[in-house]
């Protein structure tokens, strides 16, 4: 008796497990909508198989069809992740490069002992589901076995054809899911990979077709910035969301204000624009590879490619004219082999930029000191070559939390100053169980960033400077809402009114607050306008 009720018990897990793991939406917003939880048509259908094969066919089905249901449940939610963070789903070929940068995030925000808590209590999870389903399903398709009872049998036939009428009848109504949609999103993520195939195929084709780099180096190329110490800064989750949305426009609009009353009392311009990033949410280092390729690229399939070509980087375009190019990288732990593609002549990261401060969480720096590391070992030198640089900051990456004040350039040191905020106010996790201080820790971020930046301009630039700022992101929907652009502002602030003249003639707004009628570019076409732009005819 107590064996045939652990079997039954089995069983009905088993079913409940199947039917939670089909009906199951790969998007978080559809959890709470009730008509996603109709009953769906591949179980019925599933259990009309195992009940219609022969047995020995089944006795190997059935651990299969448990393994498949469990990748299933994976693959769902790994699109919930990934449509909720970069508005796309998951890419099973490329995305999980993804898994060190989204562990790093993840422990910084709740903890490291949490973390793998988590992690632990996640495996442990999947692997007792598999061995229930395992179990279950070969359970179930015994039950129809020409040995069982014939009433046994008719009565589990009508149950699964009552329940294959019922998803059948419920696809019709206008508000129900149409049914089959776990297998329709198998066929979605093989539709999107043979597609994304396509797309690089293009992208092969259109990068043989690069005129820039047959420009001539030392009489055409980028002789409009002869002399001038050029800085591309990629402020981190700075999307156009920020200056555009009520919840975050007031306090940024003051800051645009304030920075273009600093910037001018130093002698600086500033004109700015939109560029529409590759990327959503994260993988930063697609849009920096999209501005140094001057190609669109907005996957991690591309990404890999690119970084096998002999296409010319803008940094090497910049050391082929004269500069001295480098990139100043705070995230980066270890050796960046990015860089054979790149070819910046330097690489400063988080092992030689000399901060001796404690990390912020994930964050290994505050930008702050980023820029007075770059000023110190590199632009303070006298005698030098002009400097490209690439400055990817931090503070504004997520969990956003704790953010330190500006303090005096003088005071910055070896960054130790920073130690008496790293660990001030609430943790990451504590800040991200309510979705409302998440979004005022993110305004807080940004505004710190450009505060910051602006600052760094005001107090050491000089009429050798010229800095593009941009952008690389915008940060997930939690902080955008639904239905935001992949948009991002762009600024260029310098003393040398030609080359703000330059990019007026372009489009772009003067002041830090681009507007409606600003330019809008790829954020592709940047390699190719500055080329043109500012070389000789």
């Amino acid at each position: 008796m107590a064996g045939s009720i652990q079997r039954i018990s089995a069983m009905g897990v088993t079913f409940l497990l199947g039917y939670l793991v089909l009906a199951l939406p790969n998007q978080i917003g559809a959890l709470a909508r009730v008509s996603e939880w109709w009953p769906p048509l591949e179980l019925p259908l599933l259990l009309m198989a195992l009940w219609g094969l022969p047995h020995r066919v089944t006795r190997l089905l059935s651990p299969l069809l448990a393994i498949v249901l469990v990748l299933l449940a994976l693959l769902k939610m790994a699109d919930m992740v990934a449509l909720q963070a970069y508005w796309r789903i998951f890419d099973p070929i490329s995305d999980w490069r993804l898994l060190g940068p989204g562990w790093n995030v993840f422990s910084g925000t709740v903890g490291a002992d949490k973390a793998w808590l988590v992690a632990a209590a996640l495996v442990v999870a999947l692997l007792l589901i598999l061995a229930i389903m395992v179990a279950g399903w070969s359970l179930l398709a015994r039950q129809t076995a020409p040995d069982r009872p014939a009433g046994q049998r008719k009565w589990l036939w009508g149950m699964a054809s009552g329940l294959l009428l019922v998803s059948v009848v419920g696809s019709i109504w206008d508000d129900a899911p149409r049914p089959a949609k776990s297998s329709r999103l198998i066929v979605e993520h093989v539709i999107q990979s043979r597609q994304n195939l396509r797309d690089l195929a293009d992208l092969k084709e259109h990068a043989r077709q690069d005129p820039v780099a047959q420009t001539p180096p030392t009489e055409h190329l980028f002789t409009g910035l002869k002399g001038h110490d050029v800085l591309f800064v990629f402020i981190e989750s700075y999307g156009r969301t920020a200056l555009e949305d009520e919840r975050y426009a007031g306090v940024m609009r003051s800051r645009m204000a304030a920075i273009d009353n600093e910037l001018g009392q130093a002698g600086f311009g500033a004109r700015s624009a939109w560029l529409a990033s590759p990327t959503v949410g994260g993988q930063s280092w697609l849009a920096h590879a999209t501005l140094q390729s001057g190609l669109w690229i907005n996957s991690q399939r591309r990404y890999n490619w690119l970084m096998g070509t002999d296409r010319v980087s803008l940094a090497r375009l910049f050391k082929r004219a004269g500069w001295r190019t480098m990139a100043v990288e705070p995230a980066l732990t270890r050796e960046w082999l990015a860089n054979r593609y790149f070819q910046f002549d330097k690489v400063y990261d988080a092992r030689n930029l000399g901060y001796a401060g404690e990390p912020f969480n994930w964050i290994t720096m505050p930008d702050q000191y980023t820029y007075a590391a770059l000023q110190k070992l590199e632009l303070s030198r006298r005698h030098r070559a002009p400097i490209m640089a690439e400055i990817a900051t931090l503070t504004s990456h997520a969990p956003w939390t704790p953010i330190p004040p500006l303090v005096d350039w003088a005071q910055v040191g070896d960054g130790r100053i920073f130690n008496q905020w790293a660990n001030a106010g609430d943790s990451p996790d504590r800040v991200w169980q309510d979705s409302e201080r998440v979004r005022t820790q993110y305004l807080k971020s940004v505004d710190y960033a450009l505060e910051t930046l602006a600052s760094f301009v005001a107090h050491y630039g000089n009429d050798h400077l010229v800095v593009i700022a941009m952008g690389d992101h915008q940060p997930a929907s939690l902080i955008t809402g639904e239905g935001a652009s992949m948009d991002v502002p762009v600024h260029v602030m310098t003393w040398d009114s030609r080359v703000l003249d330059q990019f007026g003639r372009w489009g772009w707004r003067p002041g830090m607050l681009p507007g409606q009628d600003s330019a809008h570019w790829g954020m592709d076409a940047l390699r190719q306008r500055l080329v043109e732009g500012f070389g000789s005819p």
